[in-house]
């Protein structure tokens, strides 16, 4: 059980429909597999989300961080590793470290809250770390994630509806498709480039119907997009962005083979 709370290392392979047309991962299926991990690790804890849901409990996330050295290509087999990282305030930190063999290639920084499994209202974090599996130690300064500042409206660069199929098991746009959303509205596009940081952060929920207003601006591959919904700020990004050519990519792909 310690060595579950500790550490959970989870093995994937990259498959065919989680890259896109520069053979390497999109950013909505790393989100995708750092969801997918700590949901295995709490559910081998014994909270998984159906339990806390009967508790009426749930997590909703706050912010994804991640650094990115290189995005893994079709077919690689990669490590992923998640660490429970302590309490800041009302957030929970995890961490997922991602290697392919013995290079670490990614690392993400991720909070999030926990909340009325009816209501969405948060709720104090004693309330999970009562079950006794987590300590709750505090998440020293130099590890908290600043927030993201834009100090100037950003221009306008269209409209994303929220359809049915963006839905998760908490009837809201998952998380995970702001990686779509963002990538579908980098200034310039992403052909020929791949993110080498990427801040997400979710301020208010999205749901069926809603109709997200894209604003983004990019400055010497800097990029901050943010996404308006009717009841205000639903998300705000922050990436940089490195060119990646095809010799690169098939260069990575020669490793796996």
């Amino acid at each position: 059980m310690s060595d579950l709370v500790n550490e959970y290392t989870s093995t994937m392979r990259v498959a065919s429909y989680e890259v896109g047309a520069q053979c390497i991962l999109k950013l909505s299926v790393l989100l995708r597999m750092c969801q997918e991990t700590s949901g295995r690790n709490l559910e081998l804890l014994g909270l998984g989300y159906e339990k806390m849901c009967a508790d009426g409990i749930i997590f909703l996330l706050i912010t994804n961080h991640a650094k990115i050295k290189r995005m893994p290509v079709h077919k690689e087999e990669i490590t992923i590793k998640t660490h429970p990282r302590g309490v800041s305030g009302a957030q929970f930190y995890r961490d997922f470290k991602i290697y392919s063999g013995d290079e670490l290639i990614i690392d993400v920084m991720q909070t999030s809250i926990i909340a009325d499994a009816n209501t969405h209202k948060v709720l104090r974090p004693k309330l999970f770390l009562d079950y006794g599996v987590f300590s709750g130690e505090k998440v020293p300064d130099e590890e908290k994630i600043p927030k993201i500042m834009v100090t100037q409206p950003l221009p306008f660069m269209g409209e994303r509806i929220v359809r049915i199929s963006d839905l998760d098991y908490n009837c809201h746009l998952n998380n995970t498709v702001y990686g779509d959303i963002i990538t579908d509205f980098l200034p310039g596009g992403g052909m020929g480039r791949q993110f080498s940081e990427v801040q997400i952060n979710y301020t208010t929920e999205s749901a069926l119907g809603d109709v997200l207003k894209i604003y983004a601006q990019e400055q010497d591959g800097h990029v901050l997009l943010q996404g308006f919904n009717e009841r205000g700020c639903g998300f705000t990004a922050a990436a940089k962005l490195m060119p990646i050519s095809r010799e690169e990519i098939e260069f990575a792909r020669t490793r796996i083979q």
